[in-house]
């Protein structure tokens, strides 16, 4: 075991080992007095991640049955105080998940998630339907349900969502998704939801700004009088509208977020119809994403809804 030299304040050379700073600050996960007795491979780590980042399989910190206090070097069955030298293994402490932490981050035990969350309890509620927290202003404006939504994996990065201790964005859609991965979404111009393509934010500016791209860009005559039926994905209802290349805005509630549900034919009412798939555009408009031009465009576009899931403890 390593050593590191430090000096007292009358001036003499102390020592002081690794194994005494592990005990005053855990890991780099938790602030705990405790090592777990991983029952899958009978190791010790001082937590589920510190053991998953160093072994080939996952370990549920729920079926621990044995610590040791870093303190005393004590093996005992889990409890709040070690039973040797009486030193509480974290200030806040569950022992129906078994953790313990030092560190305040307002956690609590959600009976409903069935594990521990932070961020305090008197910020969110549990959702029987959704299964899930939720922040309370919610409670007042309203949210769109989706049974057991927080028990599917992210679909940006795949991982799980229900058990992770990363932050999850919950848009206007109530499918959830990480929150980084969210922001990396809007800065890479996807601003629709990757689950069911509705859009995540007010997309009024990007409206206006497409509405005037569409004044600005007139289409060649041999395609003026061309319409087609598109499909909104914000408010679900068709429309027939004139065909544009730089996107098709729906007649229903003037968003771009739209699709072909055919090729296009003239105005006029003649039957000649043209392929989809021999569109001067592609079948879907370009209102999910945003292809940024040279010169500089509102900074106001995309702005995220704050409200998020609180992460796992």
């Amino acid at each position: 075991m390593s050593k590191v030299n430090s000096e007292t304040p009358n001036g003499e050379s102390a020592v002081v080992t690794e194994e005494i700073a592990e005990k005053r600050i855990g890991c780099a996960h938790y602030k705990r007095r405790a090592k777990f007795v991983t029952p899958c491979c009978n190791k010790l780590y001082m937590c589920r991640y510190c053991h998953d980042e160093n072994e080939e399989h996952y370990f549920n910190r729920k079926s621990v049955s044995e610590l040791i206090c870093t303190e005393c070097d004590t093996r005992q069955k889990v409890q709040a105080e070690c039973v040797n030298c009486g030193v509480r293994f974290g200030n806040y402490t569950c022992l129906i998940c078994n953790l313990f932490d030092d560190e305040d981050k307002k956690q609590y035990h959600c009976e409903g998630c069935g594990i521990c969350r932070v961020g305090g309890r008197d910020k969110f509620f549990h959702c029987e339907r959704c299964n899930m927290c939720l922040p309370v202003q919610l409670k007042c404006v309203g949210h769109r349900c989706v049974e057991n939504v927080s028990r599917s994996n992210c679909p940006v990065c795949l991982e799980d969502i229900h058990t992770s201790r990363i932050p999850c964005h919950i848009p206007d859609c109530g499918h959830l998704l990480h929150r980084p991965c969210f922001e990396q979404m809007l800065k890479s111009g996807h601003y629709a939801c990757p689950t069911c393509q509705t859009s995540m934010i007010d997309m009024t500016n990007l409206w206006n700004y497409l509405d005037s791209e569409v004044a600005a860009t007139p289409m060649p005559p041999e395609y003026a009088d061309y319409k087609t039926t598109i499909l909104c994905k914000d408010c679900h209802k068709l429309s027939t509208v004139k065909f544009h290349v730089v996107g098709l805005k729906c007649q229903h509630c003037g968003g771009y977020n739209t699709c072909q549900t055919n090729g296009f034919h003239k105005d006029s009412g003649s039957s000649e119809q043209c392929d989809s798939s021999s569109s001067p555009s592609s079948s879907t408009s370009r209102s999910s994403t945003f292809e940024p031009r040279d010169e500089p465009i509102n900074d106001d576009l995309p702005q995220a809804n704050p409200l998020d899931e609180p992460p796992q403890a």
